[in-house]
């Protein structure tokens, strides 16, 4: 009788270890399928970075990810280290390249501030003023930062040293009246910017105690009130440029100026790599002025983003700008090499 109860117990001992673990399978197979499932639904971020003028913020948004916010800039936020008094000079920020291999943003806002800004860290590493409704900034070969500043025309060259922040020494590098942009060549080692009805082409001479601006080439337009010039992605040759009523491409070899398409209040125009949308920040007075715009389109109208809470102004992909900087681009400056 024994031997008999010892089995039955054996056999009813097996059966619950068989229950438990057929309960326990399905439960532990959950976790790491729904781990899975997420990641499926996760795909490959594709960012623009904003201006937003309305919040005061520069902010990058994936619109390949539900348009998360991933990223946001303020010159009040502590991280900035951008003294009190200063932080008034980045109102209406009214650009943001991104530049040193894509580790930096370079900013400027019509307020008259221009600030080279850490992705990571969001600390302006370098920051001043320029004045004058600053539009638009480049990066020059040894470090120096090159700006367009449309009230007085002029582009300003400052000799960044991070060290000292807004006293670093600058120069007006030369009068152009109504000048919105900057864009550096760095195959051709030239600058280009378009005011009114012209585009200008200009030599640097990469100094960095008496840095300056030689006019190399004019060009005239086809129509007048230049505002964007911006490197057309994947181009060596092409950079967009948008005026009061239309888009064109200037091939900067020829000097042709090639119409793409009539749109008026087009602030801003980017494009990229095959499944990027060429992209257009196109005024419409949403987001509290009539410069400003609560979308952005793709160059046909679609709508590719929108946003009713915000009022931007530019937007960009977040690509490497590889027309303006060489490869594997790192921060630095001449004044501490």
């Amino acid at each position: 009788m024994k031997p008999l109860l010892i089995a039955v117990m054996m056999l009813f001992t097996a059966a619950c270890n068989k229950t438990n673990n057929n309960l326990r399978g399905p439960v532990a197979s959950r976790e790491p399928s729904s781990k899975l499932a997420a990641a499926a639904l996760a795909v490959t971020p594709k960012e623009m970075i904003i201006c937003d003028q309305k919040n005061a913020r520069i902010i990058m948004v994936d619109i390949a990810n539900n348009n998360q916010i991933t990223w946001e800039w303020k010159a009040s936020g502590s991280y900035a280290m951008i003294h009190s008094a200063a932080q008034a000079w980045f109102s209406n920020l009214s650009d943001a390249k991104l530049v040193y291999n894509g580790s930096y943003i370079l900013a400027t806002a019509s307020g008259g501030g221009v600030a080279l800004i850490s992705v990571s860290s969001k600390k302006a590493i370098w920051y001043d003023y320029a004045g004058g409704n600053t539009h638009s900034a480049e990066l020059l070969p040894n470090g120096n930062v090159v700006t367009a500043s449309t009230t007085g025309g002029y582009l300003m060259i400052f000799t960044v040293d991070s060290y000292i922040n807004d006293q670093s020494s600058q120069v007006k590098a030369a009068t152009f009246e109504d000048v919105h942009n900057v864009v550096w060549d760095h195959a051709r080692q030239q600058l280009y910017a378009a005011g009114k009805d012209k585009l200008k082409v200009f030599t640097y001479n990469g100094s960095c105690t008496a840095p300056k601006l030689t006019l190399k080439a004019t060009y005239t337009m086809p129509q007048g009130n230049a505002h964007e010039l911006f490197p057309v992605y994947g181009s060596t040759t092409d950079l967009w440029l948008t005026n009061s009523g239309n888009i064109y491409r200037f091939n900067v070899t020829t000097g042709a100026f090639t119409l793409i398409k009539a749109t008026s209040g087009v602030k801003s125009v980017t494009s990229g790599p095959s499944g990027y949308q060429t992209i257009i920040a196109k005024a419409n007075g949403a987001g509290g002025e009539s410069w400003r715009t609560d979308q952005v389109l793709d160059i046909n109208g679609a709508v590719v983003y929108k946003n009713t809470s915000i009022g931007l102004y530019k937007a960009r992909w977040k690509l490497v700008n590889t027309f303006s900087y060489p490869a594997g681009d790192h921060f630095h400056e001449c004044t501490h090499p």
